[in-house]
């Protein structure tokens, strides 16, 4: 059998236990079977962009970006009091699978089996942004890759008035795409993260903000 391609995210895994689901559903943008949600504020800004796993009606884990852990459970402070969950952290580690895509959730330590490059060049390749690399808090979600964090579908959530309004009479102001650092404005190159040498032609590419005012 094939080992696993893994790379262990520099995340914090914390479950969420009692009325799990009915606080996250209205709490955040997306539906609780997908794999990727997101925490907001009133704008439609993140506060933190997490993966989630169902364990139960009553519990999920979410694995939220160390750079994000602060900021999410003081956001998250007095809803908590409200829905009578309980937040805390977990044994559990995130890696990416990157034959799967997937990603694999597990309490035992494993050692990366893939090199930085070589992720970086997966995330890349798959569209991948990692929040706290190639966006940070407060970015409007919309900016990011709404297909992967928002649903139109699930019902009210906070943050989604901004969002709908966005989505369904203009569209964000920038977007993040993957692109080649010698076909970016020197300004935008500047600002390009999680750059790579494409094996393929050579060239830099790496996520960059473009506007989308002049597309």
């Amino acid at each position: 059998m094939r080992p696993l391609r893994l790379y262990k995210l520099n995340d914090t895994v914390l479950s969420i236990k009692g009325n799990a689901s009915g606080f996250l559903n209205g709490i955040t943008s997306n539906g609780l079977d997908a794999p990727l949600n997101a925490f907001l504020n009133q704008h439609g800004r993140i506060i933190a962009t997490v993966r989630q796993k169902k364990i139960s009606d009553n519990e999920f884990l979410i694995s939220v970006p160390a750079i994000s852990v602060d900021g999410l459970l003081k956001h998250l402070e007095r809803y908590v009091k409200l829905s009578h969950v309980q937040i805390a952290p977990s044994a559990y580690r995130t890696f990416i699978d990157l034959d799967s895509f997937q990603t694999v959730w597990d309490d035992k330590p494993h050692m990366n089996s893939v090199s930085e490059d070589e992720f970086v060049l997966f995330r890349l390749d798959h569209q991948v942004p990692l929040m706290g690399v190639d966006y940070q808090a407060d970015e409007f979600i919309l900016n990011v890759h709404e297909d992967d964090y928002v649903s139109y579908t699930k019902g009210c959530f906070l943050g989604q008035e901004p969002v709908a309004k966005v989505h369904n009479r203009a569209q964000p102001s920038r977007r993040l795409i993957v692109g080649f650092e010698d076909q970016c404005p020197s300004q935008e190159a500047a600002k390009m993260t999680s750059k790579v040498k494409d094996p393929q032609s050579g060239r830099i590419k790496g996520f960059v903000f473009v506007s989308n005012r002049s597309s």
